[in-house]
């Protein structure tokens, strides 16, 4: 598996609930390594590989070493192997042996969206940058307009590796596209982040109560607020007490784990107002508009109303972050939640430590009437990206690190057994998420889930690499019963699993992507944090009943006269040069 939400926690790959700098199989050693210093090419005019430089080697070692300064967030209960940190692991110890980069973190915080957002906007506005930053398309966006980002059109198109230049080149190319200013590559996106399918929302159900309170999977939306009445009412974990909620809600109500995305697709509704928001064709107009403000949202949000009032949902979402509500399903108090793949790495199979016969399974999402549901994913292109200060003066390292951290998971010198996942004491604990610069091949998890089926029905591992190997036997052993820590694989890659239910809606054309793939705009930057915050109080109020529906009706209008008009205008004038 190798993709993962950012989280200081080294968990999965695209996984991960809560992770930090983020990411992600032979022994081989890299011998791709020179012995020169480098030279920092001249600024480069276009964000294609169109200069006549030659192509330079890819992971060249400086000699003497450079210095590479970052910063990091760290998830609360981070996990590495013994004597290892977020300052000192395989990741960096390889960086300093094998390209000669010394990573240094100026200061390393809490993995919180509230804690994450005021350390990078104290940091970006101070102007004392590291070298090297993971940052938002917003704050991406914010550097370029400000000069204090360096221009790397040059430096992606001498070193990166073929590898690497085939992962930017998928869907056309709008991955680098994202990432450029007026013809100029200005960042590496990040597709451990985005950009493909993998993020797009199903429904995670507890089947060890459904099989105990004898109900079916959810095949529809009322199936669905059945089966969270029962886990509501009908004591499934057996304590004899009335403690438990039918579905998990966290109070950023847009999140990957226990949050609204999927449950809106149910009524042909798609809010999703994260970074640049989810935008639409309004096949009246031909033009964009934003979807979080569309009629079909109140039905949505009468029906998280109505589970609200049942006492289906926790009454204290709006105080509880992820963290949080992770505790509550841990603790085996809550039975269905909607959010993506990774949701079985974390908190699932911290569940399944603490009681072993709890079980998950992801399902397709349902629909409240006759239509299909529909998943989305936020962009077809990377949320997060890496940037390089403007000054510093190797920026071709950030090219390097990118180069080596696909060799080490994908490419000819993979090792997995070191880079990707190790055991220590019969524990497997996953270390690529300690990469300071991350990468995802957007059909890696697929094929995952294709050859690790086959090769459990027929005993054969023959077409089966290192990675997937592992996954291969640590399913058996969970099993078995016999090793419970790779029990997340299972509902994850398994014949049933979650990239079956990916499989199927990519087959059936039930994904719906965002239409503005676009840096933010202006406006957005400007006052784009402030309309999401009033988004999710509008809807927080509407779902505990402290506004009536109607009141969503007056969250529209203040939204379009309080900058989402103007923001609907700059993102139809980025959609014309599009359509062209």
């Amino acid at each position: 598996m190798t993709r993962t939400k950012k989280t200081g926690s080294v968990l999965l790959t695209a996984l991960v609930g809560m992770m930090v700098i983020t990411s992600a199989c032979s022994d081989n050693k890299n011998n791709n390594q020179g012995n020169a210093a480098e030279q920092t090419p001249a600024a480069g005019n276009n964000a294609t590989g169109t200069n006549d430089a030659p192509p330079a080697d890819p992971m060249a070692k400086y000699d003497p070493p450079i210095e590479l300064t970052t910063v990091a967030f760290e998830g609360e209960k981070p996990e590495y192997p013994a004597g290892d940190s977020i300052d000192n692991n395989i990741w960096t110890r390889a960086y300093a042996s094998d390209l000669g980069i010394n990573v240094k973190n100026l200061w390393v915080a809490a993995n919180t969206p509230e804690v994450r957002d005021q350390k990078m906007s104290v940091t970006i506005a101070s102007g004392n940058l590291p070298d090297v930053m993971h940052v938002t398309a917003r704050e991406m966006q914010m550097l370029i307009e400000s000069g204090q980002v360096e221009d790397l059109t040059d430096v992606y198109d001498q070193y990166a590796s073929e590898g690497v230049k085939n992962i930017m080149s998928y869907n056309g190319g709008i991955i680098l596209d994202a990432a450029s200013y007026k013809g100029k590559l200005m960042a590496l996106p990040d597709t451990t982040q985005g950009g493909g399918t993998d993020g797009a929302p199903m429904i995670w159900v507890r089947t060890d109560w459904l099989d105990k309170l004898k109900l079916s999977p959810p095949k529809t939306m009322d199936d669905v607020m059945k089966i969270a009445t029962a886990f509501t009412n009908d004591d499934p974990d057996g304590n004899g007490k009335k403690d438990t909620f039918g579905m998990a809600l966290d109070k950023n109500i847009y999140d990957g784990f226990a949050g609204v995305q999927g449950f809106f697709s149910a009524y042909h509704a798609y809010p999703f107002n994260v970074n640049v928001s989810m935008w639409q064709k309004d096949e009246a107009t031909g033009k964009l508009a934003y979807s979080g403000i569309q009629p079909q949202v109140k039905n949505g949000l009468i029906a998280l109303n109505q589970m609200f009032k049942q006492g289906l949902i926790d009454p204290e979402f709006p105080v509880k972050d992820g963290n949080k509500v992770a505790e509550t399903v841990t603790s085996g108090k809550v039975g269905l939640m909607f959010g993506q793949f990774w949701n079985a790495s974390w908190p699932l199979n911290d569940l399944k430590k603490a009681d072993n016969k709890s079980e998950w399974m992801p399902y397709p999402l349902v629909s409240a009437d006759d239509q299909p549901a529909k998943s989305y994913v936020e962009t077809p292109v990377p949320s997060m990206y890496y940037v390089v200060k403007k000054g510093y003066d190797h920026k071709e390292a950030v090219v390097k690190m990118l180069n080596y951290y696909y060799d080490k998971i994908y490419g000819e010198h993979a090792e997995s057994d070191k880079f990707h996942t190790v055991t220590e004491n019969g524990k497997k604990i996953q270390v690529f998420g300690s990469a300071t610069i991350q990468t995802f091949t957007m059909d890696t998890n697929v094929k995952a889930h294709e050859l690790v089926t086959e090769a459990l029905k027929t005993g054969d591992t023959s077409k089966l690499n290192d990675e997937f190997l592992g996954y291969y036997t640590q399913m058996k052993e969970a099993t078995a019963g016999t090793n419970l820590t790779g029990w997340y694989l299972n509902p994850i890659f398994g014949e049933n699993g979650a990239y079956e239910v990916l499989k199927n809606y990519n087959a059936n054309n039930l994904i719906l992507s965002n239409e503005f793939y676009g840096s933010p705009t202006p406006t957005m930057i400007e006052k784009g944090a402030f309309l999401k915050q009033q988004e999710i109080e509008a809807f927080t109020k509407i779902i505990m009943g402290a506004a009536p529906a109607d009141d969503f009706d007056k969250f529209v209008e203040n939204w379009k006269q309080l900058g989402g008009d103007k923001i609907t205008e700059e993102v139809n004038e980025w959609y014309a040069t599009k359509s062209k």
